[in-house]
């Protein structure tokens, strides 16, 4: 063979390789996480609870109702803002089982310490 022979045997190898790439991350993008929609007010989180598989990611849509509050997990490290009006959107794949307590970050007023919900972790 010659080199130009080499070279299009080459190009043609790297653009094949390069399209099954894209078709592998198209397959990826369209698998959408599930969306779970949380909403923070004084002082309380709508729901009050959920329950999440371990492993899986979780598109958490948060939105505040009045004033700015935020999603706070203390033991998983965790604290997203939620904005008034606006959701703010937190990709999450919980990696060990348990119930956390989630709590308010910001001070948001005299209720702000009773201001709860909890978040189930159940393995697969």
């Amino acid at each position: 063979m010659t080199q130009s022979r080499y070279a299009t045997a080459i190009a043609v190898l790297l653009v094949l390789a390069i399209a099954g790439i894209r078709s592998v991350s198209a397959k990826n993008k369209d698998v959408e996480p599930p969306v779970i929609e949380i909403h923070s007010k004084k002082f309380a989180y709508e729901p009050a609870e959920i329950t999440l598989r371990k492993g899986e990611t979780y598109k958490l849509h948060l939105t505040s109702d009045d004033v700015p509050h935020s999603f706070r997990i203390k033991a998983l490290n965790l604290n997203a803002k939620m904005s008034v009006g606006t959701f703010d959107d937190l990709l999450f794949t919980p990696e060990e089982d348990g119930d956390f307590k989630v709590d308010c970050g910001l001070y948001c007023g005299s209720g702000h310490s009773k201001m709860g919900m909890t978040v189930h972790v159940v393995d697969k």
